[in-house]
């Protein structure tokens, strides 16, 4: 593309799919409310069924915010094209192509299932739609193993360049998870204390309140170990643990990101009984409100699909090396709460008596959701007589701190593609280095642990994934309520 060619055309691909409607395009609008949309930029959206503006307009009301900007509202719809194709018809892309501008850069968002992947390619290079500036975005989960995902990048790196495709993790589009770079390689005091010599133990969890719902075709041919763990909570692990990159460039950022992937200790088959746990979702008799995940509409009725998982992992390289980290992720659980704790290690020798209070390890706490914010946990002394110690907490609210508006993770993402800019989205090398290490661990399940364990719903999960802790001598940071 020349440099005088600044024109752009985003065309999402599933327009009125759940993650077009409910993500793709309230991020937009919100971008546009905001002026922050460029204004060389125009929206394709291809539509399955035939819609008029006005019907596509009334899915999208639910999902926007529309309130005090109905003006807006009407103005970014009336910038939406709308174009029709039934995807079973290949000859119908001709409708898609008379619609383009031959002088813009196409940006393909792949908002459907990564089945159609292949399908939807093919198509755009039978009609001469994919050139040496276009970029597609695609979407989790990218396949259902090594060979899965190895197929997938493979299929598409014949019609693309690496830098062409933005392969979208949203979390990393989160304020909080950005922060965790600002924070360690902004700030030097952190530098230091970042290291096995330094911190006890790192625990990331993702938990959800919510159950299945609409996903249940899809979930219970994945489970939460293939819809979470893979990307979002290793994506996660990597942020925290990376070394500094040589300079804020995307080929720095996610070099240090996949050196992380292929340090992690392989979990064996014969290890995961010690080292994983899985659960699934049942229901809770002092709350019958939600249904087990097995009476889900659409969901086996002896699936042994896991909603929950817990996974202790080791980084073999000289900053981590024995270290534990935990991970957990589940749905159903007593609250939507994402975060990373950090616990560092006991001072060596204790000078304070404990009376008039408790002192505690030092913390810091970097929260996802439902709240942004960082929290560092640390000792003062208790009012009055004495020497005691109790635990207070130094906070960053980044809606307290910041007077701006707080963007989602789709809008921030949304202009990096717009910008080009690959920091936050996933190398093929990231993606297949995550199922290297993931696929031992659904071998050993299928061999040794076939059946999750149960857990009530509205819980903190199983047992087992308090005992998988336990053993180290640690407990989950659970939020109280």
């Amino acid at each position: 593309m020349s440099p005088a060619a600044t024109k752009q055309e985003l065309i999402i691909l599933g327009g009125t799919s759940d993650l077009a409607r409910t993500k793709l395009f309230p991020a937009l609008f919100s971008l546009y409310c905001h002026r922050h949309l460029p204004k060389c930029v125009k929206i394709k959206s291809v539509v399955r069924q035939q819609h008029t503006l006005e019907t596509f307009a009334e899915l999208l009301k639910p999902h926007c915010e529309i309130t005090g900007h109905e003006r807006e509202f009407s103005e970014f719809i009336a910038l939406v094209y709308l174009v029709y194709i039934d995807f079973d018809q290949p000859t119908q892309f001709k409708y898609l192509k008379n619609a383009l501008d031959s002088q813009s850069q196409s940006i393909f968002y792949y908002a459907v299932a990564p089945e159609l992947y292949e399908h939807l390619t093919h198509c755009l290079r039978q009609f001469q739609l994919l050139q040496s500036h276009t970029r597609i975005v695609i979407e989790k989960p990218l396949g259902r193993d090594l060979i899965s995902a190895q197929a997938i990048n493979q299929q598409l790196l014949s019609c693309f360049s690496e830098s062409q495709i933005y392969r979208i993790d949203h979390y990393l589009g989160k304020e909080a998870v950005q922060n965790l770079l600002a924070l360690r390689f902004g700030n030097s005091v952190f530098e230091p204390l970042w290291c096995a010599e330094r911190i006890e133990s790192i625990q990331i969890t993702v938990a959800e309140e919510s159950g299945v719902n609409d996903r249940a075709e899809y979930y219970d041919h994945s489970g939460a170990l293939r819809d979470m763990a893979q990307n979002h909570l290793l994506q996660l692990l990597c942020m925290v643990t990376m070394e500094p990159p040589a300079r804020m460039k995307p080929t720095a950022v996610r070099a240090e990101k996949l050196k992380i992937l292929e340090s992690l200790k392989t979990i064996y088959p014969n290890e995961v009984i010690h080292k994983t746990v899985r659960g699934q979702y049942g229901v809770n008799p002092d709350n019958t409100d939600h249904i087990a995940y097995t009476q889900e509409n659409g969901v086996a009725e002896y699936s042994n699909i896991e909603t929950f998982t817990a996974l202790k992992v080791e980084i073999d390289n000289w900053r981590w090396a024995g270290m534990p980290i935990y991970l957990r992720t589940g749905k159903r659980l007593r609250c939507r709460h994402s975060e990373v704790l950090i616990q560092f290690r006991d001072a060596p020798i204790h000078l304070f008596k404990p009376s008039g209070g408790h002192a505690q390890r030092n913390r810091l706490v970097i929260s996802l959701q439902p709240q942004e914010a960082i929290q560092f946990f640390v000792n003062s002394k208790s009012p009055g007589k004495g020497l005691g110690l109790h635990p207070i907490a130094l906070n960053m609210d980044f809606c307290e701190y910041s007077q701006s508006r707080r963007w989602s993770a789709y809008e921030r993402l949304l202009l990096d593609v717009l910008e080009g800019d690959l920091t936050l989205f996933l190398k093929a090398e990231e993606v297949e280095a995550a199922w290297r290490w993931i696929d031992p661990i659904i071998e050993g399940w299928e061999k040794y642990m076939p059946k999750p364990d149960g857990y009530f719903s509205g819980s903190w999960g199983p047992a087992s994934s308090d005992q998988l802790i336990a053993r180290d001598g640690f407990i989950w940071n659970n939020p109280i309520g």
